[in-house]
């Protein structure tokens, strides 16, 4: 990483008030003959390192892209998925490489993607089109299953995650200043759902985070969560895991998405509006 101007200056004046030669150089004008080439340098050696920075960053990302097979190379393939509903895409072997006749930005429809390795040589790639996030039709999935059985290396094994989003309870009591009483609910429920939006593909809903998304919001004094369920949408409410409760001590931390995104928990009279109380701060 790029030392700053400052942290080079002071190197230079540190080596030359160890060199015993130089200690006739004591001018302390700034605008010295010595110390404005101090200054000169300084600036060049740091601008030189944050050229090296730039460069090793791209090798590390061409790397990455280069080497099939590796999760950031698979998701990067994923994302360039086509799909067209009346104009099958199909790939071809160009210089012994699959890819598009045409690249067409506007049929890649994957809009979120997550891989990663989860043992026996196999990886799991979640997917999501749209914003908001949704699944992929059945033909769309059928058309990506192929995709990518095409351009994995052979040997790798592939597991295709195209599930509806995981759903999030909370039960919480939140203190507000009396001031914002007709906009504290709305602001709230955005505040959590520009949270749970912000949560990469394989995202991992955090307690702490949470509480201090509601936190943030304009107008919250306090926030004292009761109750957290989270759960894969195939799971019913009533299965849901307890992620944190209050009153019995249960505090795993975290959640992990099994799908590509989070949203609000759907069942009838458990809602952020249902479940989240607001109480005005005396």
């Amino acid at each position: 990483m790029a030392r700053t101007t400052e942290e080079i200056r002071d190197l230079l004046d540190a080596a030359q008030a160890a060199e015993s030669t130089l200690s006739t150089l004591n001018n302390p004008s700034q605008t010295s003959e010595y110390n404005l080439w101090k200054d000169i340098y300084a600036m060049i050696q740091n601008m030189d390192e944050q050229l090296w920075d730039i460069l090793r960053d791209e090798i590390n990302t061409a790397i990455a892209l280069a080497a099939p097979a590796t999760p950031t190379w698979i998701k990067w393939k994923v994302e360039q998925f086509q799909y067209s509903a009346t104009n099958t895409q199909v790939l071809q072997l160009v210089n012994f490489v699959p890819t598009y006749p045409v690249i067409d930005t506007d049929l890649q429809i994957i809009t979120r993607c997550a891989v990663k390795t989860i043992g026996n040589n196999t990886v799991r790639v979640k997917v999501a089109k749209s914003d908001p996030p949704t699944v992929l039709t059945a033909l769309e999935a059928a058309s990506l299953t192929g995709y990518v059985s095409a351009i994995i290396p052979a040997g790798v094994v592939f597991q295709i995650v195209n599930v509806a989003a995981d759903k999030l309870y909370i039960d919480a009591d939140i203190y507000y200043n009396g001031e914002y009483a007709a906009t504290i609910s709305d602001s709230v429920i955005e505040s959590i759902n520009a949270y749970l939006e912000g949560l990469p593909a394989d995202g991992t809903v955090e307690i702490s985070a949470l509480q201090n998304a509601i936190n943030d919001t304009p107008g919250v004094t306090d926030v004292k969560l009761n109750e957290v369920r989270a759960r894969q949408d195939s799971v019913a409410f009533a299965s849901a895991t307890v992620v944190y409760k209050l009153s019995t001590g249960v505090n795993l931390r975290i959640w992990n998405t099994v799908s590509a995104s989070m949203v609000e928990e759907t069942t009838v009279g458990n809602t952020f509006a249902d479940t989240l109380n607001f109480i005005a701060a005396s």
